[in-house]
């Protein structure tokens, strides 16, 4: 199997567990296998939001360019604060990677939390991907009023990241309700916090 047929088998499926979580809308950002997963509803404008996935699609472009096979690295991008997970053979790569992200002007903030090591196996990705949908049935069920919730779920190597725009208490409870998943080794919260109003650049 091609590793273009192996990505798009996975984007399918994400979309397949996200729509059978009734109430929420699963939307994909991410241009890797770590796809963003979105929980309750999305604050920010369309032009934010094209913004956003213009930045993910291009980074990403540009760093398979570079890389070629030689690396694996997700793009996950939310009113501008840029995710960078995956696999990197060495710390110059690792530098290089967030160097390439950095020269995107749809970037606010970076949180490059890419890793030095071997590429992550299809078995891995794939459960990662359950983790994630996993954690997304986890916080509605903590959270409930789906109104309040703002927030992507990312998860690499059993790591769960929260981005997205929430209040401190939905951020936390949700953090919460993600690392009492089984299978979910840690969970990092780097959401905005925000006492309401749409997303704002």
């Amino acid at each position: 199997m091609t590793r273009t047929a192996i990505r798009s088998g996975l984007v399918a499926a994400v979309l397949a567990l996200g729509l059978g979580l009734q109430g929420c809308i699963p939307v994909v950002f991410a241009t890797g296998a770590a796809l963003g997963v979105l929980v309750g509803t999305d604050p920010r404008p369309a032009e934010t939001m094209k913004s956003d996935i213009d930045a993910g699609g291009n980074i990403s472009s540009s760093i398979s360019d570079v890389f070629k096979d030689t690396a694996h690295v997700n793009v996950n991008v939310f009113n501008g604060n840029t995710l960078l997970t995956g696999e990197v053979p060495n710390a110059a790569a690792k530098a290089r990677v967030e160097e390439i992200a950095r020269k995107n002007p749809g970037v606010r903030k970076i949180y490059n939390e890419v890793t030095i090591g071997p590429v992550s196996t299809t078995a891995n990705r794939l459960y990662d991907t359950q983790l994630s949908a996993r954690v997304k049935t986890a916080v509605v069920g903590e959270i409930g009023d789906l109104g309040s919730v703002h927030l992507m779920v990312v998860t690499e190597r059993q790591v769960v990241y929260l981005l997205g725009i929430s209040k401190p208490d939905v951020v936390d409870r949700a953090a919460k309700a993600a690392s009492l998943v089984s299978g979910v080794n840690q969970v990092v919260k780097m959401a905005e916090y925000q006492p309401g109003g749409p997303a704002d650049r």
